[in-house]
This record gives structure tokens, C-alpha cells and sequence, in this order.
């Protein structure tokens, strides 16, 4: 990866070359080098030449929205504004926020996004057709209802995705930058990650609220969880680091964040009431 950021920096044709490849890779995921390049050149040398690197990063972009995946233009679009909200107020807080009022915007947006509701909906049509002629009539209904559920789950995390990987973008891109020209700065900014007590205390309130009020609050719980999740990560960051637990240690936090997310939500908020980092620091110094 330290590579593959160099030689982005090296130039101009490069940084382009490289967002227009992986924009162009039909492998899901890899939009986050293309939008981790623009974002770099965005953070590391500001706006006019970042926007340079994103008309060309917009060409991959832009095909796919005319096939029906107007994704990466979307992914691009966020990840600009969040690089600048970034690169000039030097907060997370402010960027993380700005990068959720995004996704609730995308999630708002699906009713005006109907070639794409449709080419997902073809997508899957497609693997329910597959194999059509040797299944029975009940295998064809249960799997016509299955289909229906997938359709509407992909569509209701639909902003949630789009924040994710705008996120992933940018946290890719800081960490190049961090790398390539201040080492150990982006392990030491996330270690230091922690939002206003304020905040967390109106995010908190909106789950319990949303959880007991609303039916389709589901739909946004991954999205309001985004800010104690981050701060939870950022906590078992600075745990290992502290303790000297090694790589083995992330392995485990990240396994655990994908089968126990509600973990690092409760720590996330018991760090904003407690400033858990603190007190262990003060207890390593202390012994």
C-alpha cells in the first residue's frame, strides 16, 4: 500500500492513473483507492490539484452511473467534501458528522434513484431465475420472498454504505498521508479520537428514542451508531497500545466488531461519561 501511495504522489498522471484504474476494477470495494487517492492529493496539497485528480477519477465514475451504479460518483462527491472539511477545520468530529448528514441524505435520495432501484432489482431477479425450470412451485415463492427481503435490506443500508465508504476512503487516504510525510500521526489522531460528552448524550438519546419509537429505526441504527462505534474502536486502539498486546490484539477487536458490534457501542459511550484512555494512562504512569 506505502507504495502504491507513492507513486500516486509522484505526479499528476500518476495520482490520476491509479484513481482510474481502481475505478474502473469491477471488484466491489476497491472504490476505496480511487476515492483514498483523491482524497489524499486533497489533504496532502489542496483543493486545485485534488480536483484535478477527481474529473479524472469522475470518468470511471460517471460510465458506471450511465450502467445504472451512480455509487462511486456519490462515494467521490462525499469524499471531496469530507477531505476538505477535514484538511481545513482539522477535526473528526466536524468530518464524521458531515460524512453521517451525507448518508441520511443518499438513504433520503433512493426515491429519486430508479434506475438504480432497478438494476439491483434485475440484479437479483436474475439469481432468482437462475435454475428457474428445476425448482418447484414452493422453492419459486420462497425463494420470490427471499429476494423481496434482500431488495429491501440492501436498500434500507443503502446510506449507511455510501457513509462507510466514504469513511473508508478517507481514513485510507489520511492514513497514506500520515505514512508518506508524518509517520505515527494518524495512529496518534485515532488514538486521540473522542466526541463531545454533548453529542454522545443526544446520540444516545436518538437510539433509545428510535429503538422504543420508531418501527423502521433499524434501518438507521448503523448509520447513528457510526460516532460510539469509531470511539470504541479508538479506545481498544489505545488499550493495546498501552499494554503492548501486539497485531494479535486488532485481530481479535476487529473479529469482535463484526459479530459483536453492540461491545464497542457501549464502550463508546462509557468512554464519553469516564474517558477510559485517561484513566489508564494515569494508571501506567502512576505504576
Amino acid at each position: 500500500m506505502r507504495g502504491l501511495a507513492e507513486y500516486a504522489m509522484s505526479g499528476r498522471l500518476q495520482a490520476a492513473t491509479v484513481a482510474v484504474l481502481f475505478g474502473l476494477i469491477p471488484v466491489p470495494g476497491l472504490e476505496i483507492i480511487c476515492g483514498a487517492v483523491v482524497a489524499l492529493v486533497i489533504l496532502r496539497r489542496g483543493m486545485q490539484d485534488g480536483i484535478q485528480i477527481l474529473l479524472w477519477a469522475l470518468l470511471p465514475a460517471g460510465l458506471k452511473w450511465k450502467l445504472g451504479e451512480p455509487s462511486l460518483v456519490l462515494i467521490l462527491t462525499g469524499v471531496v467534501a469530507a477531505s476538505l472539511m477535514l484538511r481545513n477545520s482539522r477535526s473528526w468530529q466536524s468530518t464524521i458528522l458531515l460524512i453521517m448528514l451525507g448518508g441520511a441524505l443518499l438513504q433520503f435520495s433512493l426515491p429519486w434513484q430508479e434506475d438504480f432501484i432497478g438494476q439491483l432489482s434485475h440484479s437479483l431477479s436474475s439469481l432468482q431465475n437462475s435454475g428457474y425450470s428445476t425448482q418447484s412451485p414452493d422453492e419459486r415463492k420462497a425463494l420470490a420472498v427471499l429476494v423481496t427481503q434482500m431488495l429491501d435490506m440492501l436498500l434500507s443500508y443503502y446510506g449507511t454504505y455510501q457513509a462507510l465508504m466514504i469513511l473508508g476512503c478517507l481514513l485510507l487516504g489520511r492514513y497514506w498521508q500520515a505514512h508518506l510525510y508524518n509517520p505515527g500521526g494518524f495512529r496518534q489522531e485515532f488514538h486521540n479520537l473522542r466526541f463531545d460528552r454533548q453529542l454522545m448524550a443526544v446520540l444516545l438519546g436518538v437510539l433509545v428514542f428510535g429503538a422504543s419509537a420508531i418501527p423502521t429505526f433499524t434501518d438507521w441504527l448503523l448509520l447513528v451508531c457510526l460516532v460510539p462505534i469509531l470511539q470504541g474502536l479508538a479506545v481498544v486502539h489505545k488499550v493495546g497500545l498501552l499494554r503492548k498486546l501486539g497485531s494479535a490484539w486488532l485481530v481479535l477487536v476487529y473479529l469482535l466488531l463484526l459479530i459483536a458490534a453492540p461491545i464497542y457501542i457501549l464502550l463508546g459511550f462509557t468512554d464519553s461519561l469516564i474517558d477510559i484512555r485517561k484513566r489508564l494512562a494515569t494508571d501506567k504512569t502512576g505504576s
